[in-house]
């Protein structure tokens, strides 16, 4: 009889570590699903320019557009932009390869908000 208490035990003891593995696991993921919520960076195209939004820190950087197209002709970067959240927020950088391989490239003019050029950000203009 003790021998069938202390397997019965044991297995009891086996199902609830695995509910509670099983419970952490389920909270760790709603952690995470939520924290994303909060600290949000994404892509939006505004005026035919790509920009990075960091809804964290309040920020956008100028990226490189998607795909084969380059940036061309005459390039007026704003100060601030106005995202789809409503928000407005200061353009500070151009991202890495931002404008790399645009040879279509007539003019840029860059904000005084814009602090940071990212590696090869002008690569290969001409």
């Amino acid at each position: 009889m003790i021998i069938n208490r202390s397997f019965s035990s044991s297995l009891l003891n086996k199902e609830r570590f695995g509910s509670l593995k099983s419970l952490v696991l389920l909270v760790v993921i709603a952690i995470l699903a939520t924290s994303n919520t909060y600290a949000q960076s994404g892509f939006e195209t505004i005026d035919g320019l790509r920009y990075l939004i960091d809804s964290d820190v309040k920020t956008a950087t100028l990226a490189a557009n998607n795909g084969d197209e380059k940036y061309s002709g005459n390039i007026v970067v704003p100060e601030k932009i106005k995202a789809s959240d409503g928000v407005e927020y200061p353009v500070t950088a151009f991202g890495s390869n931002a404008f790399k391989d645009c040879d279509g490239l007539k003019s840029i003019i860059i904000p005084s908000s814009v602090t940071s050029l990212g590696n090869s950000c002008f690569e290969y203009c001409i």
